[in-house]
């Protein structure tokens, strides 16, 4: 009798374990938009140079990436790098160095730790998966760390790329350039002011790609003055622009 009693202490303990294990990873990962790859909590604090918290969250398309420095003492400046999708490398995002005193916000903990707070934004052109990393250099350009890589998969962002039209203000013509990300249907189509059709320049499937169109207004003699907008659209997502003639 007492070896069943046993055997059930020891079913009942293991049972409690395993539900108390599943509740903190569902409270870890409640928030589908963040994606943390390190979290050091148990960092000690005579730690110097230490990431302890590398995250990134997605909110309005855009792209949050956060850090946390332990201690910085070595530490330079920082390189955030992206993995686009169907690409091989990796490539640095930040066109300056972010450096160590570019921090969002700086604390000293009740264990006297001082720890940094970093942020980045980040704006991907297009739907996929992408991963990111996190490298750390001294005042020589040495690494002194490279953060574990996040996954952060991206939908609803256009297919294409629009640019504003060149020259603007125009006269009588001005180009018209856009990149397709992935072979579309593609219309693009000119405008006056009270959204009567003017012109439609592109009405074909096309491959990815870079394009430019030229519009000349001089081939519509009613044309005036005035502002008038331009329209690209592909099977799912459209874009409108304005632009000026002037005669």
């Amino acid at each position: 009798m007492s070896k069943n009693l046993l055997f059930l202490s020891l079913l009942i303990l293991l049972a409690f374990n395993f539900t108390a294990s599943a509740g903190d990873l569902a409270e870890n990962i409640s928030d589908p938009g963040v994606t943390a790859a390190y979290d050091g909590d148990e960092t000690p604090a005579d730690s110097v140079d230490a990431l302890t918290v590398f995250s990134a969250k997605i909110k309005d398309k855009t792209v949050y990436i956060n850090w946390r420095l332990l201690n910085p003492v070595n530490i330079s400046y920082f390189d955030v790098l992206r993995l686009d999708p169907k690409k091989k490398d990796y490539k640095k995002l930040n066109e300056e160095r972010i450096k160590k005193d570019d921090f969002l916000e700086k604390s000293v903990t009740a264990e006297s730790k001082t720890v940094y707070m970093y942020d980045f934004e980040d704006e991907p052109e297009r739907d996929g998966v992408y991963f990111y990393k996190l490298r750390g250099y001294n005042s020589n350009n040495q690494q002194i760390f490279e953060a574990d890589e996040l996954k952060i998969g991206i939908t609803g962002i256009k297919n294409f790329k629009i640019e504003q039209n060149t020259p603007n203000p125009f006269n009588p013509t001005t180009n018209i350039s856009y990149e397709l990300f992935d072979a579309s249907t593609v219309k693009l189509k000119v405008f006056d002011l009270i959204g009567k059709e003017i012109a439609t320049l592109v009405d074909a499937s096309q491959s990815k790609g870079v394009y430019t169109v030229t519009f000349d207004a001089s081939k519509y003699t009613n044309l005036t003055s005035g502002i008038y907008f331009y329209k690209l659209e592909t099977e799912k997502y459209s874009e409108v622009k304005k632009m000026i003639l002037t005669k």
